[in-house]
């Protein structure tokens, strides 16, 4: 189920006996406000509008907060992702405007049994998709409609169009992106 949020879209799913959140756009005290347990929050990568309420929500619900580990130095703030062009510029901006606390419990999201994982580098080098039954949360590796990212936010350009091409190759039925409106099976991807 998709929440309100800032930033980018957020999920929340049930997997077994257990709730998890699905990145946490830029407010965690949105999100925070529609929940009333949390079991973990899941990072489909860690580019700012889908972890700057990580922290937040850890508080809130004393959930850990799972991250690729190729990531885990960027949403730890010991490393700094790197743009291209002006709309990089501009995000770059943004993100030292608007500071974010990094969260403390953070796991391995690899270690998580209750969830399938597949890493798809190049949007960030911990790039991951989460696939629940025929479901895919995709964070940034589509958009709405099937659109892919654009080059200037991708860490490896290269990298990023060879998942794309992985991930069409699984067997999903829907794909949530992490902005923009569900992508079905059918939808017209064109890969550049």
């Amino acid at each position: 189920m998709k929440l309100k949020s800032r930033g980018c879209n957020v999920y929340v799913v049930e997997i077994g006996e257990k709730t998890f959140l699905i990145d946490t756009g830029t407010d965690g005290k949105i999100v925070a406000k529609q929940l009333k347990e949390l079991d973990g929050v899941l990072v489909t990568h860690a580019h700012f509008d889908h972890v700057a309420g990580a922290s937040e929500i850890e508080k809130t619900f004393g959930c850990p907060v799972y991250v690729h580990p190729y990531d885990a130095p960027y949403l730890l703030g010991e490393k700094e992702f790197s743009f291209s062009g002006i709309l990089g510029k501009v995000a770059k901006m943004a993100e030292k405007l608007f500071k974010f606390t990094p969260p403390e419990n953070v796991k391995n999201i690899l270690d998580l049994k209750e969830v399938q994982v597949f890493h798809t580098p190049g949007h960030t080098p911990g790039s991951v998709c989460i696939i629940i039954d025929e479901d895919a949360y995709c964070g940034d590796l589509l958009r709405g409609g099937g659109k892919l990212s654009r080059k200037e936010f991708c860490s490896d350009y290269e990298s990023y169009l060879a998942s794309v091409r992985t991930f069409l190759g699984l067997g999903w039925k829907k794909a949530f992106p992490g902005h923009g409106k569900k992508i079905d099976r059918s939808a017209k991807i064109k890969i550049t």
